[in-house]
C-alpha cells in the first residue's frame, strides 16, 4: 500500500526474542564505539530521529555499538552495501504488512562495505535493544534508518581515529541535546491556525535539526460546533493517523502481530487505522479514521491532510495509532 517510511511501535510476540542474535558489548578486537539511535524529551512530545554522533571515525577492526533510545526506539540501523532501500511495508492478500526484511535482523556481525546489514526493529520496546558491527575494511560507509527519510549516519574507517570513544560519545550527547532544544523551542511556539470556522493543525518537524513534534495540540482544542478541523502534514520524516476509536476495541493499535507456525510473526498494519473512513462530519459516534497521512512529495500522491467537521457538542478523544505509545492522543471540545 505504501512505499515510503512508516513510523511504528512494535509489540512483537516474546517468542521471537529468542531468535535474535546475541549482542556483545565489546568487539573481539580493536576499540568499541557507541552511537545513540533516536532520542526524546521527558514526555516524548518532541523526538529526534538521528544517530548521535552523526559521523564517527574508527580504525579497521573496531566495533560500533548502536544503543536504541527506550522512549523513541522505532528505528533501524541499515547498511545497504550496494543494495537498494527496501519499502517498509508489503502487500499480501489485499492487506498491508510491515516488511520482514525491515523489521527483523539481517546480515552478519562484520562489515566490509558489501551486502545488506540491518539491525531490525526492537522486538520489545520496553526492553533495552542494541546492535553491533565490526568493520573489517577501510572506507566511508553511510547507513540509514529505513523508517525515517533523511535519518543517516556515517562511519569512516581508516588507519587512525581522530578522537577517543569518550570524546565521540560526548560529541554525540551535545548533538542530541541541541536537537531536543530546537524541538522544545519549536513546540513552545506551536499553535493551530484559526480562520473563522476552520482550524488547521500543522504536523511539523525539521530533519536538518533532527526533531519532530508528536502531538496534535499542546492543550485540548476548543471549537464551536460546525467547525472544520484540518490536520496537515508538514513533517518530512513522519507519518500520522487521526483515529477517533468510537468505542471499537483495538482501533488505537497500529501493528497486530500474527503468529506463524514457523518463524517470526507477520506484522499486520491494522486496517482500522490505515484504511480511511468516508466520514466528513462527526457527531461523536462510530469509528472515524483518516488512514495514514503522508508528507508532501511521496510517490503516488497519497493523502497529506485530513479534514473533519464537528456537528455536535461534546468532548472527543482521538489518537495517532502510529505514535500512541509516545502519548500522541488529542482532545477536541465542541461547544
Amino acid at each position: 500500500m505504501r512505499n515510503q517510511h512508516l513510523v511504528l511501535f512494535l509489540m512483537i510476540v516474546t517468542a521471537f526474542v529468542i531468535g535474535l542474535p546475541a549482542v556483545p558489548v565489546h568487539g573481539a578486537n580493536g576499540t568499541t564505539w557507541t552511537v545513540v539511535v533516536g532520542a526524546a524529551n521527558s514526555d516524548s512530545s518532541v523526538v529526534s530521529s538521528g544517530f548521535f554522533p552523526h559521523t564517527l571515525t574508527v580504525t579497521v577492526g573496531d566495533t560500533v555499538h548502536w544503543v536504541f533510545d527506550r522512549q523513541w526506539p522505532e528505528h533501524t540501523v541499515t547498511f545497504l552495501g550496494g543494495t537498494k532501500p527496501l519499502p517498509p511495508d508489503v502487500e499480501q492478500g489485499g492487506k498491508s504488512y510491515l516488511n520482514p526484511r525491515v523489521a527483523f535482523p539481517a546480515g552478519g556481525r562484520t562489515y566490509d562495505g558489501v551486502g545488506y546489514h540491518n539491525s531490525g526493529m526492537p522486538p520489545d520496546p520496553t526492553k533495552p535493544f542494541s546492535y553491533t558491527l565490526t568493520f573489517t575494511k577501510s572506507g566511508t560507509f553511510t547507513y540509514l534508518c529505513l523508517l525515517h527519510p533523511g535519518q543517516e549516519g556515517t562511519v569512516i574507517v581508516k588507519g587512525r581515529a581522530s578522537e577517543t570513544p569518550v570524546q565521540a560519545t560526548a560529541r554525540g550527547k551535545r548533538e542530541l541535546a541541541a536537537a531536543l532544544r530546537a524541538g522544545d523551542h519549536a513546540y513552545s511556539q506551536w499553535v493551530p491556525t484559526v480562520n473563522g470556522k476552520t482550524v488547521v493543525i500543522h504536523f511539523i518537524g525539521d530533519p536538518q535539526a533532527h526533531w519532530s513534534i508528536l502531538r496534535f495540540t499542546r492543550t485540548p482544542l476548543v471549537i464551536a460546533h460546525g467547525t472544520t478541523v484540518i490536520w496537515d502534514m508538514q513533517d518530512p520524516q513522519e507519518i500520522h493517523a487521526v483515529t477517533f476509536p468510537g468505542g471499537q476495541a483495538g482501533a488505537s493499535n497500529y501493528i497486530i502481530p500474527q503468529p506463524q507456525p514457523n518463524g517470526p510473526p507477520k506484522l499486520l498494519e491494522n486496517p482500522q487505522v490505515v484504511t480511511p473512513t468516508p466520514t466528513t462530519e462527526y457527531d461523536g459516534s462510530g469509528l472515524v479514521s483518516s488512514g495514514i497521512i503522508f508528507p508532501p512529495g511521496v510517490p503516488g500522491n497519497p493523502p497529506t491532510s485530513y479534514r473533519l467537521t464537528f456537528t455536535k457538542p461534546g468532548q472527543y478523544a482521538y489518537v495517532c495509532a502510529v505514535h500512541g505509545p509516545q502519548g500522541m492522543w488529542g482532545t477536541i471540545i465542541v461547544k
